[in-house]
């Protein structure tokens, strides 16, 4: 899998792009929120060979949903 799809700042896009098509329909954290849901179920559904590679991908979209947050306090 491309691992540029994963950098914090993809994921930081991907939440504000998710939030905008769907401002209509939920609250920005209830977007954030089920962003996250999907992202992190494609991530472990993933057969990943090197746990480390999930670590990664799982501290990066963690971080990514806290920056996208803390812009909308």
């Amino acid at each position: 899998m491309n691992e540029q799809l994963f950098t914090t700042e993809r994921l930081m896009s991907n939440f504000r792009e998710y939030t905008r098509q769907n401002e209509a329909h939920m609250t920005t954290i209830q977007a954030l929120n089920a962003y996250y849901k999907v992202v992190a179920g494609s991530i472990l559904a993933d057969r990943i060979a090197k746990n480390a590679d999930l670590i990664v991908r799982m501290r990066h979209l963690e971080e990514a949903y806290q920056k996208v947050a803390q812009e909308t306090r």
